[in-house]
This record gives structure tokens, sequence and C-alpha cells, in this order.
């Protein structure tokens, strides 16, 4: 099924990822909503995947730590698109945003049935799990930039 991903940059695409956000996390996940929307969002860079219908069905996004780190967070996939790649695209172009503003590193915590999906992408646990939200996750950690490399573009998933 192909999908469309791009950058959030309307408020209609905030909009459906917030939606979205809300299905998985507030619905699926009983996660209260004031935890799920954050002062964050404002400053964050959001992707946004869609079906062919141009339903929302994927998001995430990162937020600046520092000049060199981000941290993604706040990855959603709809319950009937998970397994067939919109994970995938998501992560591949918060990573190709974050290579393209000069990030080296990124960070992230990963819920637990999610280790090897990030895994299998090249970030790596560190430290022991902990509650965020009432919902067991790790911290992992994938180097974007090796010192001196200058702009290594991350693989690219099928983003219009």
């Amino acid at each position: 099924m192909p999908y469309s991903v791009r950058y959030a940059s309307t408020e209609a695409d905030r909009e459906a990822a917030y939606a979205l956000r809300r299905q998985v996390f507030e619905v699926e996940q009983n996660v209260p909503r004031p935890l799920d929307r954050d002062s964050l969002d404002h400053q964050a860079n959001h992707v946004v995947a869609f079906d062919e219908t141009g339903r929302c069905v994927g998001t995430g996004r990162f937020v600046r730590r520092d000049n060199r780190v981000v941290q993604i967070g706040r990855m959603a996939v709809a319950a009937d698109h998970r397994r067939h790649g919109v994970g995938a695209l998501v992560i591949d172009a918060l990573e190709r945003m974050a290579v393209l503003r000069g990030i080296a590193e990124v960070v992230l915590h990963a819920q637990l049935p999610s280790v090897k999906f990030f895994e299998h992408r090249g970030y790596t646990l560190e430290g022991e799990a902990f509650l965020e939200e009432g919902v067991p996750h790790v911290r992992m950690r994938k180097v974007l930039l090796q010192a001196g490399q200058g702009e290594q573009q991350p693989p690219m998933g099928r983003i219009a």
C-alpha cells in the first residue's frame, strides 16, 4: 500500500497527527490527554504519513535537545496499518530531517514492544527500563553523523 510521508507544515497536518496520537495513546493505551500533548509540540518538527485515502496513519516528531542531539517521540501508527512499513517511513523521514539540520545523534524513549523495531534501524539500548506516562520504556540512541562526516543521508523509504 502506498503512503505519502511529509513534514507536517500546516495546521491541518498537525491536527491530523494529534488526532492519531489521541487514538493510539488515549484510547488504546489509556494515557491521559494532558500527558500526550505538551509544550514541546509547538517547537517540534512533526512528520505525518497518509494512506491512499488521505487518512493520517502515522506520525512522529523530534525536539532539539542541543545543537547536536534531537529526541524523537510521540510516534504513532494506526492499528490497521501497523506492520506495513509506516513506522519505518516515519522514522526515516525524521532521521533525514535531523541530518539535513546537521544533527549528529538521535535519542528516544521506546516502549518495550518497539525495541526490536528500533534495533533493526540501528538504535542501541541505554540503561534500564523506566516508566513514562505509566508505560514501560527504555532509552535508545542512534548516531547519524560521525565527527567530520558532513551531510550523510540516511536511507529513504517511499516518501512523497
